[in-house]
This record gives C-alpha cells, sequence and structure tokens, in this order.
C-alpha cells in the first residue's frame, strides 16, 4: 500500500497524525495523488469533513481546500435531494402497503449519518421489496414517472430491475429482490427485523452491518479481489461504533471475517487473524506492497470475470456485437478504445 493510501487511511479513521511529516502544502504530486486516491474510494467528502474536524485544513493550499470544500457541498446538497426522494418513496410505497425496506446509501444517510448528511457519497436509491410485491411495486413507481432505463440485455440480473429514473428528480432507483445473488439469503427473516425511522425502513443495525460487508466483498467481489474499499470500511467502522461488538452479533460468515482482517491490515482495529484466513491476509499484504503481485492479481479477477458471465448471455454479447452498431459503439467504450 502507498503512503498516499495510508495517510487518507489515517485520516478518516482518526490515527495519529505526526505533523512533522505531515505533506508540504506545495507537494502537488502528493496532493494529486491524495484526490485521485480519494475520489476512487468514493471518500472526498468524508476526507474534508474529517481534516476539517481534525482541523488539518490548515496544513492544506487554498486551491485545494476549496476544492474539497466545493465537493463537500455538493455532495451535501446532492443528498439533501435524496432524503427529500427517499420520504417521497416511503411514503408512497407505505401508502399503498408495499412491505420494503432501503438498502446501502439511502440507508446509511437515514441513520448513521442524518447528522452529517455531507459526508457519504451515494450512488442511487436501493430498496428491497418483498418478493410477491416486486411486481406491484415496480407498477406504482413507473405510474410516478419512474421508467426501466434502456439496458441490452434486460432482466439478467438477478438482485434487482432494472434502474429505473425519473427525469424530475436526482437519483435513480433499483427495486431488489434480494441483498445479494451469490448467497442463500432469507430476505424474509432481514424483513421481519427493519427498524422505522420516521417512516423510513431500514435493516436493523446487525443487517445493516452485514449488508454492508457483503455488498463489497460478494457483490462488488472484494472477498474474491482481496481487496478493500475505503468507502465501505469507513461504513463498517462506523456503522460498528453504534453498538459495542457489533461486528461479533452479525450472522457468522467468512466474508465479514475476511473484512475484519482487512481492517486489520489498515491498523484501524485490532484482530487475531483465524488460520483458515493466513493465506488470504498474505495475498492481501503481498498484493498492497508488491507491484507485480497487484499486477497477477488484477489480470486473474478478469479472468475470473470473463469465465464467471453465464455463457447465454456471452453468446447473446456476441450477437449484438456483430448486429448491432450501437451494441459495438458502447463495447468499444467500456473497453475504453472510443471516447
Amino acid at each position: 500500500m502507498n503512503s498516499t493510501t495510508r495517510f487518507i487511511s489515517d485520516i478518516l479513521f482518526d490515527k495519529e497524525i505526526n505533523l512533522v511529516s505531515f505533506p508540504a502544502k506545495n507537494d502537488d504530486k502528493f496532493w494529486d495523488q491524495f484526490v485521485k486516491i480519494g475520489s476512487s474510494h468514493y471518500v472526498i467528502p468524508a476526507l474534508y469533513y474529517k481534516l476539517k474536524e481534525r482541523d488539518y485544513l490548515r496544513l492544506l493550499n487554498d486551491e485545494l481546500i476549496s476544492y474539497l470544500k466545493e465537493i463537500y457541498n455538493q455532495n451535501l446538497k446532492r443528498n439533501l435531494n435524496l432524503i427529500n426522494e427517499v420520504n417521497e418513496i416511503s411514503n408512497l410505497f407505505n401508502t399503498n402497503n408495499i412491505d420494503h425496506i432501503f438498502l446501502k446509501g439511502a440507508a446509511l444517510v437515514s441513520s448513521i449519518y442524518k447528522e452529517t448528511l455531507g459526508i457519504r457519497m451515494v450512488g442511487d436509491i436501493d430498496i428491497l421489496i418483498k418478493n410477491d410485491q416486486i411486481k406491484k411495486a415496480k407498477l406504482i413507481m413507473e405510474n410516478y414517472g419512474y421508467k426501466p432505463i434502456f439496458t441490452f440485455f434486460p432482466n439478467v440480473n438477478k438482485m434487482h430491475y432494472e434502474r429505473m429514473i425519473n427525469n424530475k428528480k436526482f437519483f435513480a432507483v433499483e427495486l431488489h429482490f434480494t441483498i445479494s445473488d451469490k448467497i442463500k439469503f432469507d430476505s424474509a427473516k432481514f424483513m421481519n427485523t427493519k427498524k422505522n425511522l420516521n417512516n423510513i425502513f431500514i435493516p436493523n443495525a446487525n443487517y445493516l452491518l452485514f449488508h454492508t460487508i457483503i455488498n463489497y466483498q460478494l457483490n462488488d467481489y472484494g472477498s474474491i479481489k482481496a481487496g478493500f474499499n475505503l468507502r465501505t470500511l469507513f461504513d463498517v467502522v462506523n456503522i460498528s461504533n453504534t453498538k459495542a461488538d457489533l461486528i461479533k452479533q452479525v450472522p457468522n460468515s467468512l466474508h465479514v471475517r475476511k473484512i475484519q482482517v482487512v481492517l486489520k491490515n489498515l491498523n484501524i482495529v485490532d484482530y487475531k487473524t483465524p488460520l483458515n484466513l493466513l493465506l488470504f491476509e498474505t495475498r492481501f499484504r503481498l498484493i498492497n506492497t508488491v507491484y507485480f503481485f497487484s499486477l497477477i492479481n488484477d489480470f486473474l479477477f478478469e479472468i475470473f470475470k470473463i469465465i464467471s458471465v453465464s455463457p447465454l448471455l456471452r453468446i447473446k454479447q456476441i450477437i449484438a456485437l456483430v448486429s448491432r452498431r450501437d451494441y459495438r459503439i458502447y463495447a468499444l467504450k467500456k473497453l475504453r478504445i472510443l471516447k
């Protein structure tokens, strides 16, 4: 792990910073890397908040302070709109007796970050719907002005319907069948443990933490990559801080233990690595300290993604690549061959 990433982690997780070795204001190379890495992990607003909270902004140059502040303020405005749209959708579903629960960023901003709204970046609004009501929920959303975004291969996602947008709203919405299609999961039990915050339904603390971990480890392949995302780790730590020993109370999972190993290796928590995860820990350390190993790891992960795609979908992609100009353009842009 490079020194910039370590510095970002130390800022986010309130680790002691040696002011003598604090990067110089005019060290453009360091601060450019700081912004690049912070942006890739979606933690620029959180970094601004923490730097301000810890009185470190005075150690940055004015241009960088202005940039970080602008990102934070824009995110704050965006999340104020998020809260409004979450309330609208909640009222809509409550009125129509749709059993639902907000997930991920929408749940986090509505709960643990409600006093620091600008700190957490959110992509869209994710909602888990009771299985026998999801078609009705989709119809209600369509009648309210939300329409599915065009996709080349609809209905291939086993977790949620196609993303829906409303041109009058800021956030897209995803209606979920499940929290992950990669594990057996009792959605009914998840729904039955939901928490009501002013008529906004979110997972209780145990399941909020569990889903935060599972979403990155499985849905975003963190467990397979032996990688980490600082926004996810920031969420995990902040959710854990709401209740003593919370992480010990979530459903037991190898993926939960793996993220504890990651937190340990970033010096965020104390944790004794189980014997069955020593190999994972060694791999994590090599990936983050030896560039060659990180290249090999990335290459193997790309191979995994290729072979894990269902043969039927791959055939459809090949046919579309040959027969459809719009899909060829889309594919070339995804591969960054076209701009």
